[in-house]
Parts: structure tokens; sequence; C-alpha cells
């Protein structure tokens, strides 16, 4: 199951009302994320309201402009969330669909931010990133931020990517959204979660394009199976006889190496079909002891090595080590360790290997 999204940059939406209630109507939009709305205390709830929808606001107070909503269908229960964070222009809300719940939230940086601003709004998001599942959309105005190669210019922007990759979020617009720039951001806790996105065109008089996407709700890490060869189970007696009981002198006679080769394998496989049990299990794409945490240590202590590896300092070496021990000590505390032994004993000895040279890394 998925819901149908749609996020713009409206500047002023009060006037612009009825458009978007038409997109909405069109496009059957289940949820609508508004940044630059200009809403005040003067424009009551009935003005803004959009039928079958709830309308979460956050208007700016101390001058004109700005502002953020996010507008739900009531079917999805939508309840506001106000411990998120105390950065003023950035709303949330949590949304339940059966028993899954998944956070939204809608941020404007505007150009003009102060540097306590900024830090806030780094405080903010940081604190909604420790909800399991959540949607992050908005106008940040990086534009000096190059999203392919994870870049910035700017210490602020260097920061924001670093909060972004600390989070484990992933960004998936990668079109420009004003002119050349790419300043409309969509954010996911699961690279899954979002499907078809698109950039639109411009909402109105608006210089910034619209984006939608359909965000997956019900899909959870997909399960697949394999089968494998159950070689402590296999019935070697009878093997070994039917083995005994073949000719080879009279098998081989007359071939060349290749067509004895043949020969052998094809009775050896007749042999594994027949006596040796296949056994199936279950292959997760991402294992139950890789938490957020682990993979947050995995991240830093790749970070640490590439910085040795740039500056070759001894300080850089031993943050290297400190992360590397911290990392294993991790994997130790909560038995993984012997989680992963336990599977490399069905993979095989090279994997158990290849286990041990990856964490020694």
């Amino acid at each position: 199951m998925y819901i149908k999204c749609m996020y713009i940059n409206a500047r002023s939406l009060i006037a612009k009302m009825d458009m978007l209630q038409g997109y909405v109507n069109t496009y059957d939009v289940d949820a609508v994320f508004v940044t630059e709305t200009w809403f005040n205390q003067n424009i009551g709830e009935g003005e803004i309201a959009i039928p079958g929808f709830q309308c979460f606001r956050q208007d700016r107070v101390d001058r004109i402009g700005g502002g953020v909503a996010i507008y739900i269908k009531t079917t999805f229960h939508g309840v506001r969330l106000e411990d998120v964070g105390p950065f003023k222009e950035a709303l949330w809300c949590r949304i339940m669909i059966g028993e899954e719940q998944i956070v939204l939230g809608v941020v404007y940086r505007s150009p003009s931010s102060t540097q306590e601003d900024v830090d806030i709004m780094i405080k903010t998001l940081e604190g909604a990133a420790q909800n399991r599942r959540i949607i992050v959309t908005g106008d940040f105005n990086y534009p000096d931020i190059n999203w392919e190669y994870m870049t910035g210019e700017t210490p602020n922007s260097r920061k924001f990517i670093e909060t972004i990759q600390e989070s484990f979020w992933y960004q998936h617009v990668q079109e420009p959204t004003r002119e050349s720039n790419i300043l409309d951001l969509v954010f996911s806790s699961e690279e899954e979660m979002i499907e078809e996105l698109e950039v639109a065109e411009t909402f109105g008089s608006s210089d910034h394009n619209s984006v939608s996407w359909k965000t997956i709700v019900t899909r959870g890490i997909e399960e697949k199976t394999c089968k494998y060869e159950d070689w402590k189970r296999a019935d070697w007696t009878k093997m070994k006889e039917e083995i005994a009981e073949s000719n080879w002198e009279e098998l081989f006679h007359g071939k060349d190496v290749q067509c004895m080769w043949n020969i052998y394998t094809n009775i050896y496989e007749k042999q594994v079909e027949k006596y040796v049990p296949k056994q199936e299990r279950t292959l997760h794409q991402r294992p139950k002891w890789m938490t957020k945490e682990v993979r947050r240590l995995i991240r830093k202590k790749r970070k640490a090595w590439e910085e040795y590896k740039r500056g070759n300092s001894w300080s850089d070496l031993n943050c290297y080590k400190s992360l590397k021990a911290q990392f294993r000590q991790r994997l130790s505390d909560d038995d993984k360790i012997q989680q992963v032994a336990h599977a490399c004993d069905v993979i095989g000895t090279y994997r158990r290997q290849e286990l041990r040279r990856y964490i020694a890394d």
C-alpha cells in the first residue's frame, strides 16, 4: 500500500486554495506538504480547509512570509507532534495506517536565516531522526550542495550533510527545483519508502517546482528464500554403494578427458539429488542485528579511515582505532558475533573468513 504525496512551495497559499484543491482531486493526493504558506493569525481555518483533509499549520509570527503546513486525508488520523524540536518553521505529525506509524515533517529554512536559526534547525532534525519511519520534505535553501557526491561549499552546508548522513536518511530529489538549484528536498528513513518521485511544474506563480511521489507504507523487509544442500544429513552409505556399482572402466573407455569429466559429474549430480536432502532458509535484506547504531558506527569508522588516509596523522589513526574498537565491542555486547557465526556455519568456512576480515578492517 502507498500514499500519494505532493510538495509545493506556495509563496502565499491563501490565494491559491482552489488550485490546490484541484490538484488534490485530480491526482487523488493523500498528503500535501507546503512551504511559504504566508498564513497569519488573521486567516481562519475555514478559509484554508480542504474537504476530507486535516490541516496542520505552523505560521510565521514575527514577520510576513514563511510558514509551513501539511494536509492529510482524515482517514489517516493525523496527530500533531509538538516535542520534536524548537525550530519555528517546521511542522511534524504522525499518521497511523493499520498498526503502522509514520512521522511526516515539513521544514522551511529561509535564505536569510541566522546562524542561530540554522543551529536550531539542525538540533530539530536530530530530534526527528529518533523516529523509526519518517518522511521529511521542504525548502532548505542549500544551492551549493552537490547531492550526487554529498559535498557542500560552506560550513553550514557540510554540517547539514553530516546531520543527514548520521541520521541515515536518504535524499531522493536529483533534479533542480528552482532554476539550476536543488533547493526542495525529500528525505526518508528507509530508501524503499519512496517510489516514482517526479519533479513537476511550478505551483501557480511560485518559482519553485512541485514534487510528487508515492510513500510505501506497508512493505517491510522483503523476505527471500533459497535452498541449500544439507550434507550433514546425506545418506553416504547408499551413495557409496551406487558409485561402487558403476563400471568406470567401461564408462570411460575410449573417451577423452572432457567426455569422462561430463560422465562423472552427471553421475555425481544424480547422487546428490537422490541422497542429499535440501533445506530452505530465509534471506533478509538487512539482518536483525544491523541496527541504526551499528550502521552509524560503520559510517563513522569509514569516515575516520578516509580522514586518516588524507592527512596520515596519528590523531586520525587513533580516532579510527577507537571507532574500530567500539564497533567490535558493540557487536560483542549484543551477541552479534555469535549470530553471524551461526549463519557462517551454514554458509561455509570461506564466508566465515571473509567476515573476520571485514570486522578486522
